[in-house]
């Protein structure tokens, strides 16, 4: 085979190893469902001031008639992006992944640190058994 047509083969992609998978892999110990994500994010979006929710809603460009459906929990449907721009501007980055829980794909909000996840679950905890 002249050198011309070799030179022209693409190179082998070396090949890809469990260990180099491990890290790719969402930790699921640093990951909420969207239910308690939800919740959080109710809560903490009715504690806002009369007229707080249209201000921050026109400030970070969310849907104000969605965001009043997160509030009251009268969303005819789930919003994943809508929970997670929320928690982003509460101070929560995550990134939204699929887990299997009992057999099937559900969507999950994974956060960088436990610090973070801890943080957010006690402040969870403090709303509920105040609304409670």
């Amino acid at each position: 085979m002249p050198a011309s047509v070799a030179s022209r083969r693409p190179a082998s992609k070396p090949a890809t190893t469990p260990a180099a998978l491990g890290p790719q892999l969402p930790n699921p110990a640093l990951a909420i469902a969207y239910d308690e994500a939800r919740r959080y994010v109710q809560l903490r979006l009715r504690s806002l001031p009369h007229g707080g929710l249209r201000s921050t809603c026109t400030a970070f460009g969310f849907p104000y008639t969605t965001s009043v459906g997160l509030k009251t929990g009268s969303l005819q449907r789930e919003e994943y992006r809508l929970v997670q721009k929320h928690l982003r501007v509460f101070g929560f980055e995550t990134e939204l992944v699929r887990l299997y829980v009992n057999g099937q794909l559900c969507e999950h909000y994974l956060f960088a640190d436990a610090a973070l996840l801890a943080t957010l679950r006690e402040q969870l905890a403090a709303h509920e058994q105040l609304v409670s």
